[in-house]
């Protein structure tokens, strides 16, 4: 089996008026590997410019099934490309990724992060709004969810998780993560306000606080997680294995969470998982929404040390099949993901698990 050409572009599909208004996109990214055996395979992200003409480069002539050889050769900078190698090797044999990565277990419990209209800090949204929304995803089977940190002052998300504890309890009856994001919440705490906030998240029954200092801030970070209780999360801006590997010998994080995207794929994804496995400290992927998920189900039920998976980013007060409805067309199946009690079941159809309409992306395809 060789490939024989590899393409990206984005298929337009209709969503519903009520999708639109909530923030959906009709426009979804798609990656394509084709070979000369009739196996074709995808991942729904885009590959643009110099990373396609890479991917072309290296792989365009080879047999699929050579990953970890194109990874040395540079096809890290093109992960949805190595994604959709893997999608190709797992429908040559009729096995799910999950299997040809060492499968680890058949369902994923899952955490919405919830991102609300308006202002990125979330200002323009209530408390109670908030609480009501998350409450609403708890009724609808829900357990956990991760909300933005950005308010200032910094106090004002914990009392917005205050408020949200009051409406759907505790941490036994509903997970709360808090997501800081960095540089990119609009500020840097102090490592001094970083104690002082992770110390009322303690309070509050939170999860975990993720990269609650400067990304890349491995002795901040590590002095944050000497201090307090409630475990520090971090590393989805991260490339290739380096900074997890520092993350782990400066011990800065109770939790890694590489982004497949960003570090170069799900194969990269799985050498962090075992480098953190090693010393003893969960490892999470940052998540993504609608079809991207069917790979990241893929990985994640391989890694031994995943516990929990990312659905982002969620737009309350859409539940994640309605921000989803419009993915169907381009598949040959009437549910995209099957979600029981807060748990998704990881599919296991060949390669990523989605059965990919090929006619139906041929014929949504603009570009």
């Amino acid at each position: 089996m060789i490939v024989t050409a590899i393409d990206s572009f984005y298929c337009r599909v209709p969503v519903s008026d009520r999708a639109r208004q909530h923030g959906v996109s009709p426009d979804i990214p798609v990656t394509r590997v084709r070979t000369d055996a009739g196996v074709t395979g995808y991942e729904f992200f885009p590959t643009w410019g110099r990373g396609l003409e890479l991917a072309r480069r290296l792989v365009v002539g080879q047999d699929p099934h050579h990953i970890e050889r194109f990874l040395q050769q540079g096809l890290g900078r093109c992960p949805a490309v190595e994604t959709a190698l893997w999608d190709v090797v797992g429908k040559a044999a009729g096995r799910p990724i999950r299997d040809l990565l060492g499968s680890h277990k058949d369902r994923l419990p899952c955490y919405l992060t919830c991102v609300w209209p308006g202002l990125a800090d979330q200002s323009e949204v209530t408390y109670e709004q908030q609480a009501r929304d998350l409450a609403y995803y708890q009724k609808h089977g829900f357990k956990a969810a991760k909300i933005r940190s950005f308010r200032r002052p910094v106090q004002a998300d914990a009392d917005a998780v205050a408020t949200i504890r009051d409406a759907v309890g505790g941490r036994e009856q509903f997970q709360l993560m808090i997501d800081r994001t960095g540089p990119y919440s609009g500020s840097i705490w102090t490592l001094d306000e970083a104690i002082i906030m992770a110390r009322r998240y303690e309070d509050l029954e939170v999860s975990w606080l993720e990269e609650p200092m400067n990304r890349g801030d491995v002795f901040d970070h590590a002095r944050l997680r000497a201090t307090v209780d409630i475990p520090i999360t971090g590393g989805e801006g991260d490339r290739g294995l380096s900074m997890f590997a520092r993350y782990l010998q400066h011990g800065s994080f109770d939790i890694l969470q590489p982004e497949p995207f960003n570090c170069g794929g799900l194969l990269i994804t799985k050498k962090i998982a075992a480098m953190a496995e090693g010393f003893g400290i969960d490892c999470v992927p940052h998540g993504t929404h609608g079809l991207a998920l069917a790979a990241r189900l893929q990985i994640e039920a391989a890694l031994a040390n995943c516990w929990i998976l990312e659905v982002a980013l969620t737009n309350p007060p859409l539940l994640p099949w309605e921000q989803w409805e419009h993915c169907l067309a381009l598949v040959d199946q009437e549910r995209l993901f099957v979600i029981e009690n807060g748990q998704f079941v990881v599919p296991d159809r060949p390669g990523i698990g989605i059965a990919v309409n090929d006619d139906a992306i041929e014929r949504f395809r603009v570009g």
